[in-house]
């Protein structure tokens, strides 16, 4: 249950896709940030109830995001403004379920964002060193 299959790293990779802004004031590109890596790695840290929670909230996303688009399609191959729509459907649901999804997902892909150097630069954040944080 450690490894990532080929069509959750697809997922991975649409979702980061979408997930993570392009361009603005962070200079910064998706390739710098490795997710599958990240994805991995805490699956390993993580506990086992922890770690089947990621695995379901991948797979939900892939197959059962089609049913805001009334079209049978997995998420991976969606355009993405499509898979934008999706996203933004999760994110506004009246079921809280729903909501949980899309905010495990988002956390998933915002705490390696945040944790790339150049972000912290260009938000202020230069990190703790020795348990003190180094403000100019």
């Amino acid at each position: 249950m450690n490894n990532l299959s080929r069509r959750e790293s697809s997922t991975i990779t649409a979702l980061a896709e979408c997930i993570i802004p392009e361009g603005g004031p962070i200079s910064y590109g998706l390739n710098e940030i490795n997710y599958h890596m990240f994805i991995h790695e805490a699956l390993m840290d993580f506990p086992k109830h922890i770690r089947w929670l990621i695995h379901f909230n991948l797979w939900f996303i892939e197959y059962c995001g089609c049913y805001y688009l009334k079209r049978p399609k997995v998420f991976s191959k969606l355009a993405f403004r499509d898979r934008e729509f999706i996203l933004f459907s999760l994110k506004n649901s009246k079921r809280y379920f729903i909501r949980g999804i899309y905010i495990l997902t988002s956390a998933l892909f915002l705490i390696p964002m945040y944790k790339n150097e150049s972000v912290m630069n260009a938000i202020g954040y230069y990190g703790y060193k020795n348990y003190v944080n180094k403000i100019p």
